[in-house]
Formats: C-alpha cells, sequence, structure tokens
C-alpha cells in the first residue's frame, strides 16, 4: 500500500520531492493512515487537529490521542480549538458548513505562517462516492458528478486511491489505534444518511457497486472535461472582457439550441446556480432589458444587446472630488487635463467628445466631479430646456452598467458635463467669450 500510495502521490496530487505537506489530523482511521503512509514515505509531514467542542469529553479524548500519535512520530502538531454552534449562529450556516470554514481558514494560515505546500485530507473512494450523490441531489452540472479530485489548488487527497476497507485494513496491519467518531452512526447529517442507510442498498442491488460507481465518474470525468474544452471555445466568440466587466453576446446565445447548458457552463464559475440561470433564460426570451441577477461574488445584468458580468464590490460612500482654480488636473476619479484661459480669438473648438470646453468667466470654482443622482437634470448643448439626466440615458441607450460609471463635472451646483458624452448649453463657447477653458479626458 505505501508503494501504491507514493505513486498516487507524486502522479495524480502534484507532489515533488522536498515539498512540506500538511495534514488535517482528526484521529480518525483515514487521517491516521494518511499521516502514517505520508511519513513513511519520507514526506515532511507536520499535523492540524481541530477541537470543534461538539461531543464534549469524547472531542477532548480525540485531542489526546492525536497529541499521542505526533509525539510518537515525532511529527509537529498544531491545535485549536472552536466554539463553533456560536460561529454556526452567528453566519446563519449549518455546523457542517461552520466547521468547513473554521478548520480550512485556519489550515491555510498554518500554510501562510509555516511555510507548507500542501493539506492534505483523508478522502477516500468511497467519500467520493457520497459526494457523488450529495451533488445530485442538491442540483449539480456534470463537474459535479465526476467525484473528488486528487487535487484543487494547495488541497491534496492522497488516498482517493483507496476504499474505506483498504485503509481500516492498513491500520489493522500496521497495529495503527484509531478513534472513530459516535456521530458519523447518527443519520441526522445527509453525509451520515447516504453512508449509513441508502448507499448500502445499491451495495445490495450490485456487489461491485463501488467499482462500478468509480467507472461511471471516470466516464463522467472525460465527458466534463471534454464539455468544459467545448465552452472554452465558445466562450472566445461569445464573452468579451471589457475593463473587468464580461459582456456576453445575447445575438450570439439565441443561435444556440441549448441556451441554458451553455450559460450554465460559463456563469457555474461565477456562483450562478440552475435555478438562476434557468430564470435569466426566461428572461432572454422575454426580451425584457436592464432585470438583474446575482451571485455572492457576481452581480449579472441583462442588457439590450448584452449579459454584462460585474463582480460585486463593497459598497462604498459617495465620493465627490474637487478642481481648484490653480488645478492643471485630476488622476482620479477619472484622468482629465486642464489648459486654462486660451484666448478665444486663436482657439480652434475641439468636436472631440472627450473634450469639453467652456467661458472661463462663467466657472464657479472649486468645481466637483461625482456620480450622478436621481433627480439630476442639465441643459444639454444646443437645447433651450432642462433634461433629466435618467432621460438622457434612456435617449442614448446606456446600460445600466454605463450609468454607473458616469462621472460628472459641475460648477456650483449645475452639472456642466457628462464626462466624455454631452456639456451644457448654459456654459458654451459665444461672441462674448474672451477666455476658454478646457478640459481632457487622458
Amino acid at each position: 500500500m505505501i508503494k501504491e500510495f507514493s505513486k498516487y502521490l507524486f502522479k495524480q496530487c502534484g507532489f515533488s520531492s522536498g515539498q512540506k505537506v500538511l495534514v488535517a489530523l482528526s484521529g480518525g482511521a483515514d487521517s491516521i493512515a494518511l499521516l502514517h503512509l505520508l511519513f513513511h514515505a519520507g514526506v515532511d509531514v507536520s499535523a492540524a487537529h481541530c477541537n470543534f467542542k461538539l461531543r464534549g469529553q469524547e472531542s477532548d479524548d480525540d485531542e489526546q490521542f492525536v497529541q499521542y500519535f505526533c509525539n510518537r512520530l515525532k511529527v509537529q502538531l498544531y491545535q485549536k480549538s472552536f466554539e463553533t454552534e456560536t460561529f454556526a449562529k452567528e453566519q446563519g450556516v449549518s455546523i457542517e458548513m461552520a466547521a468547513r470554514d473554521l478548520r480550512y481558514a485556519w489550515f491555510n494560515e498554518l500554510l501562510q505562517d509555516n511555510q507548507l505546500n500542501f493539506i492534505a485530507t483523508g478522502h477516500h473512494k468511497d467519500d467520493s462516492i457520497e459526494t457523488f450523490f450529495l451533488n445530485l441531489a442538491r442540483g449539480t452540472g456534470i463537474k459535479g458528478l465526476s467525484g473528488i479530485k486528487p487535487i484543487q489548488g494547495n488541497l491534496i487527497r492522497p488516498l482517493l486511491r483507496f476504499s474505506r476497507m483498504d485503509i481500516e485494513n492498513y491500520c489493522t496491519d500496521q497495529e495503527l489505534d484509531f478513534r472513530t467518531d459516535s456521530s458519523n452512526q447518527e443519520s441526522v447529517y445527509l453525509r451520515n444518511k447516504l453512508r449509513n442507510d441508502i448507499l448500502p442498498l445499491f451495495k445490495e442491488l450490485n456487489p461491485s457497486f463501488a467499482e462500478t460507481m468509480h467507472k461511471n465518474m471516470g466516464h463522467l470525468n472525460q465527458v466534463s472535461h471534454f464539455l468544459q474544452a467545448s465552452v472554452e471555445r465558445i466562450k472566445k466568440d461569445l464573452v468579451v472582457d471589457q475593463d473587468g466587466k464580461l459582456l456576453i453576446s445575447l445575438q450570439h446565445i439565441n443561435e444556440f439550441i441549448d441556451q441554458e447548458l451553455v450559460l450554465f457552463e460559463i456563469l457555474q464559475p461565477y456562483g450562478f446556480n440552475g435555478v438562476i440561470v434557468k430564470e435569466l433564460v426566461e428572461c432572454i426570451k422575454s426580451d425584457v432589458s436592464g432585470k438583474q441577477f446575482y451571485s455572492k461574488s457576481h452581480r449579472l445584468i441583462k442588457d439590450r444587446f448584452n449579459l454584462i458580468l460585474i463582480p460585486i464590490e463593497p459598497e462604498q460612500q459617495e465620493e465627490v472630488f474637487y478642481l481648484s482654480v490653480d488645478s492643471y488636473g485630476v488622476k482620479s476619479p477619472i484622468a482629465i487635463s486642464i489648459e486654462r484661459d486660451l484666448d478665444m480669438d486663436t482657439y480652434k473648438i475641439d468636436k472631440n467628445s472627450l473634450v469639453a470646453q467652456f467661458d472661463s468667466e462663467l466657472l464657479n470654482y472649486p468645481l466637483t466631479i461625482r456620480k450622478w443622482r436621481q433627480g439630476d437634470q442639465f441643459c444639454p448643448l444646443g437645447m433651450s430646456h432642462f433634461k433629466k439626466l435618467s432621460d438622457f440615458f434612456i435617449d442614448n441607450k446606456f446600460s445600466i452598467k454605463d450609468k454607473e460609471d458616469v462621472w460628472l463635472l459641475l460648477s456650483g451646483d449645475d452639472i456642466i458635463w457628462i464626462v466624455g458624452h454631452r456639456t451644457d448649453d448654459r456654459y458654451k463657447l459665444s461672441n462674448k467669450t474672451k477666455k476658454v477653458t478646457k478640459f481632457s479626458i487622458g
């Protein structure tokens, strides 16, 4: 088993000689065998044990046991206790999710603080089958049905080559004691219910159920790779990266018969699930613009011609930037250069939308730069009456994201320039103008 383990570690888990591994050590057969195998494979290994304080004295006994085991191997052990139930209530998550979040946050801290390369967990073949059925029950794409991966970022799972029975037999052969978590026998948790009640029924139907499932997951993994490669080719034609936001062409989406599948594979990495994608497809068919969809990390806007995917950033208070009378430009929030008091008699009017020119005598300093607000209005150049900015945006087919990106230049309370788009008629150059102040983007 040590030989097979070492082969899998190097070939499937991306491990190289000299790298350091931190084992997530619970004290159960899986993690005990994992630490023992790594140690005897000559790996530079340490261990981390979490006491989640969920099983009273049993949790404390687990902690004492792993201390004894690591002392016996002379392996560095890191230990930490957590108030898991309190954390779960504060975060509004399940006990399982709370424990997962707490341990992996701590494991990653240990990796950084101690210059370690990998976290190793004791997941094995049977865990992979359980994960398949959990994902199937919750709803997932093809990727979620292809089993647990041997490497995922800095997380490796060197025991996936072996079954639970293989691991327990190894512990017996090596005379390794291990702890049994009594909560594993309770079917309160979904994974335990699968393990204790549901999967045994499949094994009754098919004695080779485990091997059959691994073949199935292997085939699904191949399908997943093929599908992902196809999606990557589609994305090249479908998705455009524009200054950090992704534009997904609706025209191209409508060319696909199975829009839901294509969109799910494109959007799933950004946290959008199948339910949201189904709603999105209905929205596309209804030809409604302006509707927004959210994942935890991204916002998706259905515009006239595109789906616009934008990372969600922490909300910020509105910022106002000032231009003093002696300022010659700003770099933030938008780069604007200023040329002052140019002689009107020799000045040549610039019609570029990235340039604005005003009668210097009409400007009231300090000028301000800010975002637009509901109710804002100005007098567009060439017009004699006021127009709401919201109407201006509609007339000029601004998307939601375009409106959010707009900056305004103000003189006093007057909006004199929708930066990069339109100036105000009240501040235009005329036959009375003597001096010109020119603003240029960039």
